[in-house]
């Protein structure tokens, strides 16, 4: 088995918080500028980017989608050649 598939298999075996901490720490590894910005400064921008957010879907700019409908469509993406 290749270290991939056994990083991966050991990953999928744990807590849904401890894979979310291993997401965000593998994404903040592909964009390393992120990791100078303090918490405070995270807290900002996310405040922003939320506030964002809400304001598309008030609007009616974005549609929105149940998490059910989301999981079938990433579902079957993944099951693609």
């Amino acid at each position: 088995m290749a270290a991939f598939d056994i990083l991966l298999d050991q990953a999928l075996r744990l807590s849904d918080a401890e894979r979310g901490k291993l997401a965000a720490r593998l994404l903040q590894s592909l964009d390393p500028d992120e990791h100078d910005l303090s918490p405070e400064q995270w807290g900002e921008l996310w405040s922003v980017e939320i506030d964002r957010r809400v304001r598309d879907v008030r609007s009616g700019t974005v549609d929105l989608v149940d998490g059910d409908t989301m999981l079938a469509e990433l579902d079957e993406i993944a099951r693609r050649p």
